[in-house]
């Protein structure tokens, strides 16, 4: 059901370099990650949401782990401004990490580097770099990598997946790490960008041999899901740069990226033409009406809780059956979600794996009839 056009894929191959055997990745993805991005939950606690089990209230981790997850995203800011949800400060996020670890889960750290969302429309730096020059941001991407990274370790709560930037396909750091596809031919701006991802992880490197800890997975995160030539263009850059990651992270939202086709396809030729494991660490999907959904594209599934259990169910296969198994996993945003007093509800709650009432969604079950591998 998910295999792509092979023509396209085999135009693509014909534009795409070859995976260097130092970045090849061999014998498929060793785990996969049934994920779940809660770094609002504990603003969320705190606005009075309540979470429910068969059994009455209890931890939203615990009921996402009885249902299957196995692993929780968290994203860090450098310095946020706690407004609303914008509160992923590394003391915030540590707490959340201590909880997440004591689930037994793994753990996804996702450093965003800015004080806010970063993503394709906004990689906004931080306040306290934003003099810096493009050889002392480098730095500063190392030293808070680096410093980050070993609070984690020394704290007992080791990522066992580190993303390198937030939804970075047009660059991160603006202006300094920009890129944009229409301007292919733009070496220098690759080159920018290329230098700060390498300090990052340079940073992570670095933390790793002074804490004698177990290297993180590292994962690029980009968004352009259901565009082959785009995705094809920022993973040839990356590889020709010798970014040593280890994996490809995608995000997938239909509105934004296209119908199931769409998302096998682009997993495919990340496999197939590059040789990575490929995740999906960002996804949702509608299980009430919400204004926000009207009028648009690629709602292929009933906005039921039905029909937000098949769409999970569908780009869980999608993934799952991606070439040389790699597919490496897949993880639902902001499932804690629910409408509470003097917080805004993402989308009216509407992708939240929790209804109104606090309790479970069918789509979260999913997570529990997906193997490991």
């Amino acid at each position: 059901m998910f295999r792509p056009n092979f023509l396209r894929v085999l135009c693509v191959t014909c534009l795409a370099t070859s995976a260097s055997s130092g970045n090849a990745a061999g014998g498929g993805a060793a785990h996969f990650a049934k994920g779940a991005d809660i770094s609002a939950l504990a603003v969320l606690e705190k606005h009075g949401a309540v979470y429910r089990s068969d059994a009455g209230a209890a931890d939203a981790i615990t009921v996402l782990r009885q249902a299957g997850v196995d692993c929780f995203r968290l994203r860090l800011f450098v310095a946020p401004d706690f407004r609303g949800i914008v509160t992923n400060d590394l003391d915030y996020t540590l707490a959340l990490a201590r909880r997440v670890k004591a689930s037994g889960a793994r753990l996804m750290l996702d450093l965003h580097y800015s004080d806010t969302w970063a993503d394709p429309a906004k990689q906004f730096k931080p306040a306290a770099w934003e003099k810096l020059s493009v050889g002392q941001l480098e730095e500063a991407v190392r030293d808070y990598t680096r410093t980050t990274l070993e609070r984690f370790f020394s704290e007992g709560v080791a990522p066992d997946y580190v993303q390198i930037g937030n939804e970075i396909t047009n660059g991160m750091l603006w202006p300094d790490g920009r890129v944009e596809f229409r301007e292919a031919g733009n070496t220098a701006a690759w080159a920018r960008l290329s230098a700060l991802l390498r300090a990052g992880f340079d940073g992570l490197d670095a933390a790793v041999a002074a804490s004698k800890a177990e290297r993180p997975k590292t994962i690029v995160h980009i968004e352009s899901t259901g565009d082959v030539a785009r995705t094809s263009w920022w993973l040839r850059h990356a590889q020709e740069a010798g970014l040593p990651f280890d994996i490809v992270g995608l995000s997938y939202y239909p509105e934004w990226h296209g119908g199931i086709t769409s998302l096998g396809e682009t997993l495919a030729v990340i496999a197939t033409v590059f040789k990575k494991p490929v995740m999906v660490v960002e996804t949702a999907y509608p299980w009430k009406q919400d204004p926000h959904w009207d009028g648009k594209k690629n709602l292929d599934w009933p906005l039921t809780p039905e029909g937000q259990k098949q769409f999970l169910s569908d780009v869980a296969r999608a993934v799952r059956e991606v070439p040389g198994a790699l597919g490496a996993g897949v993880c639902w945003w902001h499932p804690e979600s629910v409408e509470v007093r003097g917080l805004h509800a993402w989308v009216g709650g509407s992708c939240a794996l929790f209804d109104g009432a606090g309790s479970l969604l069918p789509a979260a079950k999913v997570f529990g009839a997906v193997p490991v591998r």
